[in-house]
């Protein structure tokens, strides 16, 4: 398991490289300036882009499936490789840009289903949080499941809502080209990260004892 989980460190980190290159090409196919705020994104391009980024998904997700069996050592899987991927991203753009200079910075997230923009700390903390929970997640027994019954899916569900909005709505005050927020909504933010972490323990205890 250390071996498979030092490969897909390797590949998440390589992936992370085309995922810097791609976005400084586009950088200078819309224009000099830096990296955030984005200028809006021609509506070829931005389809383009939002195909990329469920691309990308799918093959985390590909990846994840192809290297482990059972349930829960896959979702143990795909958050390692998503949050070293995220990770390397930024390092590989800071290593190529100078961009970002430190994690205070604010970026353009994702585009689905609509802007995501916050600070590359957040994204950082969710990344350690996805880590600490994949050593679990990969420590289980092969047959272990990834069933996180009711509470598992709710206060799952209910941290995916809240970090989301939380960094939607931080677009909603700026929108493209206009300017780093004054500042981030950090309550609803941490209030959907503790729910994240509820529901990956839940989920990780339910695993434990339906391979028992």
């Amino acid at each position: 398991m250390r071996a498979k989980a030092a490969l897909l460190v390797v590949f998440a980190a390589g992936m992370a490289y085309v995922e810097a290159a791609v976005v400084i090409y586009l950088r200078a196919l819309i224009g000099a300036g830096p990296l955030f705020p984005m200028k809006d994104l021609p509506p070829p391009l931005l389809f383009v882009e939002v195909a990329r980024e469920a691309a990308t998904l799918v093959i985390l997700v590909s990846v994840s499936c192809l290297a482990v069996r059972g349930g829960a050592r896959r979702m143990g899987a795909f958050l390692l490789t998503f949050a070293v991927w995220d990770i390397f991203y930024y390092l590989w753009l800071h290593v190529a840009t100078g961009w970002p200079a430190g994690v205070s910075d604010w970026d353009i997230l994702f585009l689905i289903p609509l802007p995501w923009v916050g600070p590359v700390w957040s994204v950082l903390l969710l990344c350690a949080g996805m880590i600490g929970f994949s050593v679990f997640f990969l420590r289980t027994p092969e047959d272990a499941p990834f069933s996180p019954g009711l509470p598992g899916w709710a206060t799952g569900a209910a941290g995916v809502v809240a970090v989301v909005a939380t960094y939607i709505l931080e677009w909603k005050k700026i929108g493209y080209g206009k300017g780093v927020p004054s500042g981030f909504s950090l309550l609803p933010f941490l209030l959907g990260v503790l729910l994240l972490a509820a529901s990956g323990w839940i989920t990780y205890r339910r695993a434990l004892a339906a391979s028992r």
